[in-house]
């Protein structure tokens, strides 16, 4: 029967997939070495019990991917919050309607590089090693992160973002956050690249 021990698996799962370099939700298929017996001897378990009542198990996953997505350093207390609902809520709003929301942002990429008259590839190159005119997008959340995401699957920039962005702190941590959200987000492609084609080469 699910409940707050399940979703402390899960949760174990997920922080070491986003935290670790040795673990990979996919390829253990979330499982972990936890036992009850240590479950039971935590002091913070009521979080997980709270949780197991709020969320089903089809949903537990997506919770905290979309929170260690926004935070990977996040404490359990903090996940039960309004902040962390929030951020489910948003992650699952654009997952039931990826293609209404992967449109709505290439279009405001395109409005946004026309306002400044630079072309796509100007607005995805990197110029004197600085942030390409897209990224600064996704840094100040104009645009959400799976749209990127679903954008470097297709067109691949973020190989001429490692090489060539000087600065190392804040693309570098975008970066590690696209290698791990590869399990979690699925999307047509073949829909995707015609949306791309139909906004950008109108």
């Amino acid at each position: 029967m699910y409940g707050g021990f399940d979703v402390f698996r899960t949760y174990l799962a997920v922080k070491m997939h986003f935290t670790t370099d040795t673990y990979n939700y996919a390829k253990y298929e979330g499982r972990v070495n936890a036992g009850l017996e240590t479950f039971t001897k935590r002091n913070d378990r009521y979080f997980f019990h709270k949780l197991s009542k709020r969320y089903g198990q089809d949903q537990i996953v997506d919770y905290f991917v979309a929170n260690f997505l926004a935070d990977s350093k996040k404490w359990i207390g903090n996940l039960i919050s309004n902040e962390g609902a929030d951020e489910y809520n948003k992650f699952r709003k654009y997952k039931e309607s990826i293609g209404y929301h992967f449109r709505n942002d290439c279009v405001y990429i395109s409005d946004d590089f026309n306002r400044r008259n630079i072309s796509f590839d100007n607005g995805f190159g990197v110029h004197n090693g600085q942030h390409p005119r897209a990224l600064r997008l996704l840094i100040q959340k104009k645009i959400h992160f799976q749209t990127a995401f679903i954008m470097d699957s297709i067109i691949s920039f973020s190989k001429d973002w490692n090489n060539n962005i000087e600065e190392k702190v804040v693309w570098t941590q975008i970066y590690k956050k696209f290698v791990k959200m590869k399990p979690f987000i699925h999307f047509n492609r073949t829909q995707a690249k015609l949306t791309m084609k139909e906004v950008f080469t109108k």
